[in-house]
């Protein structure tokens, strides 16, 4: 996806995000190795990964909202980043209830897990994609974020794998199906399909957005978006 000439505010530089990405050699294939590596079986099957940039929006268990829409917004996150977590905390709320409730804004989730500074984040991001298979992406990522802030997780071991299995149990999900498929690392190729579009991108830090494929770095308050999004509406045929 490139950028388009200006229809948005100009390229925000000097903003809060978590950085940089591993370059591509140096990604991960799943769970992180060291107190996580017994989670991490041999002869796994993984679900294949989608080309960079097809994104299926109709089908995404990672969306939400209408995928007609005339925006949408793309958002690289990571789970352990304090940005991305203030951003799910304060500003998207506010981006759901004038936008995408209303029709106007379609948003997707796209994991970059920054593995080399947060080593929780790649199996927080296993335990969103698990969910997703439950119909929970949505509320697993909202109490993914609150528990990072609330410190009950980041190490990307056993006890973090406990602790998302638990908030499964939470969500009413069925939490020996969710542990299984955290542990059968099965969207490793998803995810790091993910981290390789950013990578292509040029993005290397978290939050970072697409906004009709126009880049947002940073967890930009809302009347960022605000201004971005009525700029866009205005300008529609």
């Amino acid at each position: 996806m490139r950028t388009h000439p200006a229809l948005l505010l100009p390229l925000l530089l000097l903003i809060v995000s978590c950085g940089a990405a591993p370059p591509p050699s140096s990604t991960f294939s799943g769970i992180p190795p060291s107190a996580a590596e017994p989670l991490r079986p041999s002869g796994v099957t993984v679900v294949p990964a989608p080309e960079a940039g097809a994104w299926q929006p109709s089908s995404d268990p990672r969306s939400m909202g209408n995928p007609a829409a005339p925006i949408t917004v793309v958002e690289f996150a990571d789970f352990q980043c304090p940005y991305c977590a203030s951003f799910a905390r304060t500003t998207h709320p506010q981006i759901k209830a004038q936008y995408i409730d209303t029709g106007k804004v379609y948003f997707v989730h796209r994991d970059l897990p920054l593995a080399q500074i947060h080593p929780g984040a790649v199996l927080a991001a296993h335990a969103a994609n698990c969910a997703a298979e439950q119909g929970a992406f949505w509320p697993m990522h909202t109490r993914l974020f609150q528990g990072f802030e609330a410190q009950e997780w980041g190490q990307g071991d056993a006890r973090d794998l406990e602790t998302f299995r638990g908030y499964g149990r939470e969500l009413g999900l069925d939490e020996e199906a969710l542990g299984s498929c955290i542990t059968s690392n099965r969207y490793a190729q998803r995810i790091e399909a993910d981290v390789r579009a950013a990578l292509q991108l040029g993005f290397q830090g978290t939050p970072t957005f697409l906004i009709n494929g126009q880049p947002l770095h940073g967890a930009q308050p809302f009347t960022t978006f605000q201004r971005a999004f009525e700029q866009i509406l205005a300008s529609a045929p």
